[in-house]
């Protein structure tokens, strides 16, 4: 039988081996507690202090998954599969796919699987939390790790490495860099948050909210995620110009006229999705909407 395929003919429920690396970093701390409640896993962490003697921990490991700040993945990805056995499944956690999932299908025979949880380490609960994968190779014998993460509440979602990256170009890039734009924006002028959240509405209150919640963060994860690939940056640098183009607009004599036409070009475009989006955030707000 080739080993590859050796996990998916393990019986339900029989001991599972984990390793962790970068299992002692917040992300790695919160998928040791989700997956210890699962009574056939046997998790062990990798840190740095076990770089002198990897073989140990990595060698007949079921499953390693690996838990690092993107800038050191693809390191990561090199050494630790040179103590792999062919049945063991590699998967990474980065926000990114593409890049570590080619580098782990090159460096790694065994099966290969792309995971992203799209949450941050202070969660509790996992119900509602998504993890997107992305197949690599053997996906048959990964399956079983994908139905525990189901069993543990977990919403699983498959895509492509291309679409996922696409997708978090978005959201985690320019969204990201906007909220940073903005805080910085707000310093340069020394605004009085206070105050001005006292002036608010609901919703501006909330993006105030958003603005505070980035920067009681780990700088350093956010300058990993926002400059993770270049089409990250080229797409910053294209919505940087974007937003310099539109304030030009506005200090011509028809500006007013050009910004309501690129509204309602907008709101056509997104159709029905904008006045869903309307009444979730009222609801999400708690605000009841006028009759």
């Amino acid at each position: 039988m080739n080993m590859v395929y050796r996990m998916q003919n393990k019986k339900p429920n029989s001991t599972r081996k984990i390793c962790i690396i970068g299992g002692y970093g917040a992300m790695g701390q919160l998928l040791m507690r989700f997956l210890q409640t699962l009574p056939h896993y046997e998790i062990s962490l990798f840190g740095e202090q076990d770089w002198d003697s990897p073989k140990h921990k990595l060698n007949n490991q079921d499953i390693v998954l690996i838990s690092t700040p993107i800038a050191v993945t693809s390191t990561v990805i090199q050494k630790v599969s040179t103590y792999l056995n062919e049945y063991t499944i590699l998967a990474d956690l980065t926000s990114i796919k593409e890049e570590p999932l080619n580098i782990m299908l090159t460096a790694h025979r065994g099966p290969v699987v792309g995971l992203h949880p799209i949450f941050g380490p202070t969660i509790n609960k996992a119900a509602k939390r998504v993890i997107i994968y992305c197949h690599g190779r053997h996906h048959e014998a990964y399956q079983w790790f994908i139905d525990d993460l189901i069993h543990l509440d977990f919403t699983l979602k498959q895509m492509s490495a291309r679409a996922h990256d696409d997708a978090m170009t978005f959201i985690q890039g320019i969204e990201h860099f906007s909220v940073f734009c903005m805080g910085l924006f707000l310093k340069k002028h020394n605004i009085d948050l206070i105050e001005l959240r006292s002036l608010s509405s609901p919703v501006y209150r909330m993006e105030l909210n958003i603005i505070g919640r980035l920067f009681n963060q780990d700088p350093h994860l956010y300058a990993n995620i926002i400059v993770s690939d270049n089409k990250r940056l080229d797409m910053i640098a294209e919505y940087a110009k974007l937003i310099t183009e539109q304030a030009s607009y506005l200090k011509n004599d028809d500006g007013k006229e050009q910004f309501v036409n690129h509204f309602n070009e907008v709101k056509n475009w997104m159709g029905e999705f904008s006045n869903k989006a309307y009444h979730e955030s009222d609801r999400l707000l708690g605000i009841v909407s006028p009759t």
